[in-house]
């Protein structure tokens, strides 16, 4: 049985598009949604900012599919920052899998824009 499809919102603000996720990311949707985000995040943004407070579910597949986003956006020369706020589900899978290393991680969407629009890649 497929698990029901992960809601994508996505919208601009200022140089970056923010790609908010709803739902459970998993084997089934996960190729679907990266390739929304991917075509979401035209070549005239300079990044794009994933807020994943709201996915409650994470697969191995949706996290490899997140990883090799990230790396075409950074392919193509844009930014890619991740929102999972410390404590929630897809902030422990984001942590355990270094995803860091891929994209900085911000608890939240404010401080995710910030960085983002600075060019700046951690959030310290």
């Amino acid at each position: 049985m497929n698990a029901p499809p992960a809601l994508v919102r996505c919208e601009r603000r200022g140089n970056q598009v923010v790609v908010s996720l709803h739902g459970e990311l998993d084997v089934f949707n996960a190729p679907e949604v990266t390739a929304a985000i991917q075509a979401a995040v035209t070549q005239d943004a300079l990044g794009a900012v994933l807020d994943l407070s709201d996915v409650g579910f994470l697969d191995s597949t949706a996290i490899r599919k997140l990883f090799e986003l990230a790396s075409t956006l950074v392919e193509r020369r844009q930014s890619v920052h991740v929102v999972s706020p410390t404590g929630g589900t897809a902030a422990r899978s984001m942590r355990l899998v270094g995803f860091a290393q891929a994209a900085p991680l911000h608890d939240s969407l404010d401080d995710a824009l910030a960085h983002a629009e600075r060019g700046t890649l951690s959030h310290d």
